[in-house]
């Protein structure tokens, strides 16, 4: 009797003493963000989708763009859907060749660009420094816990808008003149998976001032299938695409803007 009550003992306080030891081992802000950080450099592949709003504050008229993506990185290949007010722009990058049609027609045409797809590429991995930039500012970012998800926050404007000027939070190719103002309306939000410490969705948004006049720019992303997209297949009428003419190659540097977007809203990831 009194070895079985030893026993019981024994159990009882190893199951208290594991209870003590989880409670007491909560996970700080600074283990939560490096951990989410290093997480999202290590994705290879995903979906994402992605709504860009922007609006003109004179007249409040406000124009949206929606992307559809795939994407897997090594090899590279990527499926693109953009869904602009009067057409889609659909884009399939894989094996080095570059496929594009547009709505409502679809006619396939298809380009040898790997030097498009290196830089993409390139502006893939230079997303590292977004991440960067946030464990450096541990100080700075708000850390909470909501519904069995964290949301983390930029506090710091300065550092939102030095992502901007850095293009690391908007298109490469945006070189217009402008100034990103400091406001009530400027914020960078992720939404993280508890469990895995990989983001579900990013949202940011800013007043930025041109020549013409202030607009805000919110973009908004939901992650999916993060490292579980496998292959990127294409449909039979995209492989049968015919070689673009030269001439009527499609501008690069807005092919490039497509690519990059999808990115550049992860992490977003942040990506």
């Amino acid at each position: 009797m009194k070895r079985n009550l030893k026993k019981l003992l024994f159990v009882f306080f190893t199951i208290i003493s594991i209870m003590s030891y989880s409670k007491d081992f909560i996970p700080s802000k600074k283990e939560i963000i490096e951990k989410f950080t290093e997480n999202s450099k290590n994705i290879r592949s995903m979906d994402v989708v992605v709504e860009n709003a922007t609006t003109n504050k004179k007249n409040n008229n406000t124009s949206i763009m929606y992307e559809e993506a795939s994407l897997i990185l090594e090899p590279f290949s990527m499926k693109l859907i953009v869904k602009l007010e009067s057409f889609d722009i659909h884009v399939y990058a894989k094996d080095g060749y570059i496929y594009t049609a547009e709505s409502p027609n679809l006619n396939w045409e298809k380009r040898i660009n790997q030097k498009m797809v290196k830089e993409f590429l390139a502006s893939v991995y230079n997303q590292n420094e977004v991440y960067d930039i946030l464990k450096n500012n541990i100080d700075k970012i708000e850390l909470e816990e909501i519904k069995g998800n964290y949301i983390i926050t930029i506090l710091d404007p300065y550092i939102i808008k030095d992502l901007i000027e850095k293009h690391l939070l908007i298109g490469t190719i945006d070189d217009t003149p402008k100034k990103i103002l400091i406001d009530d309306e400027i914020f960078l939000k992720y939404i993280v998976d508890k469990k895995t410490l990989l983001p579900i969705a990013f949202i940011f948004s800013a007043n930025i001032s041109y020549e013409y006049g202030v607009e805000n720019l919110t973009v908004g992303a939901k992650y999916f299938n993060i490292n579980n997209v496998k292959r990127i297949t294409l449909p039979n009428e995209v492989k049968n695409a015919k070689l673009a003419k030269k001439e009527k190659v499609l501008n690069n540097e807005y092919l490039n803007f497509l690519f990059s977007i999808v990115i550049k809203t992860f992490t977003s990831f942040l990506s």
